[in-house]
């Protein structure tokens, strides 16, 4: 289902939008945004989705802040001042920390709290900490220092505190969080990412049905919108990827009212999702917190709430609507992932999963296309094509196709609907390559407090 574009007959001002390129949150959010009357830049290192759409005003080259950390604020500054932009949104948590460690580079609103709390809130150890004492459940979670690992009992979930840290080195935007099942496999994995200036932490592996929560806290500490989803048993790849499927419910009034006592335990004023995982029993589990552009923003506008818009007038100081009850039963597809999970996994035969595939896809919402913005969708395409062409060349001839980091090329480039350098919204176990990856045969989610980065 594609969310028209029809632009408010108000006049809002201008915004900045900085993100790696592919990222699909940006683009539902320059397109929400031009909805609204608002005109809208993007910063980024090439042009991509959001850059290409009609509804982009102007395109600015902006380094990637891990990076380029002093250049992506200066890049950043300079967009402000040559535009005018009033406040400056991203799509990343690296993005979201640069940004608000280096708001004092910056003329414009970083729409965040005080940067303390904006790592409180990211940060995995304080987060749960934070749920603990405000009622909502989390997994355990302890840091993962040598005591710690030498007592694990069976496989525990390593995840990064922080993924990135402003100023850190040679460092990833991302850290994937992986299942480790020894405690030899669980010291090599910490020993490497403290390489790169990061902590980590051990988490009790759960299993469950991932449930996002969007919401906007405003500075009385009123949610000013909210919308919840609950997701299939379906990820790609299979158990350890992205969710493919998801669908509105009914916002829980209670999981509603912990959620407010969290932001305002964390003091978090602004946008964010959350990610929990629902077990079979018992409560849901919060497993992550987002203060950005989520990746599937379009399934959540649909609903109802014109969030981007709705963070954008409030920290401009301009009126915001009225609170709305969001529709239930819209149905979300990342159409593009869930055929490459039908390829894998074969759910009764590669043909009844395909067409089960596609089956799903009329009347749900998508991402990329829409009948009066192709571009992005064709620019995607492109970039698809020609990353399956360099991986066929460089098994005939050289081998896999090396990254701008040295590594190896992603087999995944073209199908994931991030940038190159990070996925945008695990929902498994792990991620893929980890130790911990099991391939599932009967399409039930093994999802555990993952490492998910959207929604």
């Amino acid at each position: 289902m594609a969310v028209p574009i029809a632009v408010s007959g108000a006049t809002m001002g201008s915004v900045l939008i900085v993100e790696s390129g592919f990222t699909r949150g940006s683009l539902a959010a320059c397109r929400a945004l031009a909805r609204d009357g608002w005109t809208v830049g993007i910063g980024s290192p090439e042009k991509g989705l959001a850059a290409s759409s009609r509804w982009a005003h102007r395109w600015h080259r902006v380094p990637p802040v891990e990076e380029d950390f002093a250049g992506f604020l200066e890049a950043t500054e300079r967009a402000m001042r040559r535009e005018g932009y009033e406040a400056v949104f991203c799509a990343s948590d690296a993005e979201a920390l640069g940004l608000s460690y280096g708001r004092d580079k910056i003329t414009a609103i970083v729409p965040y709290p005080p940067h303390d709390n904006v790592v409180r809130a990211i940060d995995k150890l304080e987060l749960t900490r934070a749920a603990h004492r405000v009622g909502l459940a989390a997994p355990k979670t302890v840091p993962a220092t040598a005591e710690e690992i030498r007592q694990m009992r069976g496989p525990v979930l390593v995840k990064a505190r922080l993924h990135w840290t402003p100023g850190a080195q040679h460092a990833p935007s991302r850290l994937k969080a992986a299942i480790c099942h020894t405690p030899q496999e669980t010291q090599r994995l910490v020993a490497g990412w403290r390489a790169h200036g990061a902590e980590a932490v051990l988490q009790e592996v759960i299993t469950g049905r991932l449930v996002h929560f969007m919401t906007i806290m405003d500075a009385d500490q009123q949610l000013l919108a909210a919308v919840q989803t609950l997701a299939e048993p379906l990820t790609n790849p299979p158990v350890v990827g992205q969710r493919v499927r998801s669908v509105t419910v009914r916002v829980d009034p209670e999981l509603e009212r912990k959620v407010r006592e969290l932001f305002i335990d964390l003091g978090w004023v602004g946008l964010a999702s959350l990610n929990l995982l629902l077990p079979e029993a018992g409560e849901a589990q919060l497993i992550d917190f987002n203060g950005r552009y989520s990746a599937s923003f379009d399934q959540y506008i649909a609903a109802g709430p014109n969030f981007p818009a709705i963070w954008a007038r409030m920290v401009t100081g301009r009126p915001v609507p009225p609170r709305m009850r969001p529709k239930e039963q819209i149905r979300f597809q990342w159409l593009e992932g869930d055929l490459r999970r039908a390829l894998v996994q074969r759910r009764g035969g590669l043909v009844r999963d395909v067409v089960d595939c596609l089956s799903y896809a009329p009347g749900a919402v998508h991402t990329l296309w829409r009948w009066d913005d192709p571009v992005p969708t064709l620019r995607f395409l492109l970039r698809l094509v020609h990353g399956l062409g360099r991986r066929l060349m460089s098994k005939l001839h050289h081998g896999p196709v090396p990254n701008e980091g040295g590594g190896a090329q992603d087999s995944r480039v073209g199908f994931s609907e991030g940038s190159r350098r990070r996925p945008e919204e695990g929902t498994g176990q792990g991620s893929e390559g980890s130790p911990g990856r099991r391939r599932s045969k009967t399409g039930r989610s093994t999802a555990a407090a993952a490492d998910p980065t959207d929604d």
